[in-house]
């Protein structure tokens, strides 16, 4: 058996949050595999990685009222242990939680869910990365025979991470140009984090202290 009809047969992952999240922001979701043709046999297990280059919260799974709890939960009540390491996988998808079947198995259809800031002991959530990526992938990895042959499921669940309002405004002109030579003036709204965010509603008066030919009196920003 060539390794795609393995890929096509270790399982699947989805994601209980397909709305935009906000740059930082606490939020929770549930990712939930659920096994493929061939189970997972018993002292399997599982990876959910995301890169290095990530500041998203921590992971921890001990204080359910702090922020960053994160729970998992098995359908067939199979005992699992698990544990959050930044270098657990290769390079670039380091950060990973580690989830082991230690007495059990899964046979197909069975569901092991993951809830990512889950709220049932007063957690705010975890805190998501504060830049902004059109695609924040969780790659969920499979060692479904036990031998640490990880394979990845054919589409990992995925995340898009959207600027918060503005809270900053920066222009931006050249630092050097002749006498006489054009030169753009651009304005800019950050949100907290400094990225650049469409979440403005703001109006500014321009004023100069030498004529500057084109200068508009206002500009406005909104979205």
């Amino acid at each position: 058996m060539n390794s795609n009809s393995i890929q096509n047969r270790i399982g699947s992952a989805g994601i209980s949050l397909t709305e935009s999240v906000v740059a930082g922001e606490p939020v929770s979701f549930t990712i939930t595999y659920t096994a493929g043709y061939f189970g997972i046999d018993d002292s399997g297990s599982i990876k959910i990685c995301t890169r290095f280059a990530t500041d998203m919260g921590r992971p921890q799974f001990t204080a359910p009222e702090q922020p960053n709890y994160v729970s998992i939960t098995a359908s067939n009540g199979a005992t699992l242990e698990y544990r959050f390491d930044p270098k657990d996988n290769i390079r670039p998808w380091d950060k990973t939680i580690y989830i082991k079947i230690v007495k059990g198995f899964f046979r197909e259809g069975d569901q092991l869910l993951v809830h990512y800031g889950d709220p049932i002991g007063g957690s705010t959530g975890i805190r998501m990365q504060t830049f902004c990526e059109e695609t924040f992938e969780l790659k969920v990895l499979v060692d479904a025979f036990a031998t640490y042959q990880y394979i990845e499921v054919p589409e990992s669940p995925a995340l898009k991470i959207v600027p918060g309002p503005a809270t900053k405004w920066v222009a931006q002109i050249p630092t050097m140009r002749r006498v006489n030579e054009a030169f753009r003036l651009l304005l800019k709204a950050e949100d907290r984090w400094g990225n650049s965010t469409y979440k403005t509603d703001a109006r500014f008066r321009l004023t100069s202290n030498l004529t500057v030919n084109g200068l508009p009196q206002e500009i406005n920003l909104s979205s």
